[in-house]
């Protein structure tokens, strides 16, 4: 009997904090931080960006920058994991925005050497489904650009109609398995649309 009592305080407790707005964003990504070590495995292409234009990159630095890459991708699903869940604020996001944004970058200026993120590069032309961050953007874009004519309104119609049915087919279960395979290869890149779509 205590036990369950116990159970349902800590549901009500969560309820109330998640009611709250409550925020785990620091505590949280120092937890994937630890585990994913992703600012050193940023920093080690951040680094060998900048060699780049010096010099020639050997064949095992480009080893090591694919493996770094590669748990950088792993350290940003699990950032959007916990959104997902609710624990982290894009609000408190700002400085892990302006990490992606450089992550990409160094990216861009590796492609060259490297067959991995080459591949990256052209899977980030490809932004996958409608959703609500890209409908957010083009929102954006199109006010940007001097308001929202007729035209673009009825696309934006469309677009927002493709963002709702995207939204329903993410919560069946092949569309959550789709989502999460889809999230492998491109984490990096859902994580910086969310931020441009917060900035916007």
């Amino acid at each position: 009997m205590r036990r369950n009592a116990t159970k349902v305080s800590c549901l009500i407790a969560a309820a109330l904090l998640a009611g709250c707005g409550y925020d785990d964003t620091p505590n949280s990504l120092k937890r994937i931080d630890g585990e994913y070590s992703c600012q050193i495995y940023a920093q080690t292409l951040l680094d060998a960006a900048r060699a780049s234009a010096n010099a020639p990159l050997p064949e095992a630095q480009i080893e090591e920058i694919e493996s770094a890459y590669a748990e950088s991708q792993a350290a940003y699903a699990e950032i959007l994991h916990c959104q997902d869940e609710g624990v982290c604020r894009m609000a408190s996001m700002d400085s892990v925005c302006a990490d992606v944004a450089a992550l990409i970058a160094a990216r861009r200026a590796l492609a060259p050497y490297s067959e991995l993120l080459s591949i990256s590069e052209m899977l980030s032309e490809n932004r996958g489904p409608m959703n609500a961050d890209r409908l957010r953007i083009l929102v954006a874009e199109a006010e940007r650009d001097g308001g929202i004519s007729e035209f673009d309104r009825q696309i934006l119609t469309l677009a927002a109609a493709a963002a709702a049915a995207h939204g329903v087919w993410s919560l069946t279960p092949a569309g959550e398995k789709e989502r999460l395979e889809r999230r492998k290869t491109h984490a990096v890149d859902e994580f910086q649309q969310r931020c441009t779509a917060a900035a916007s």
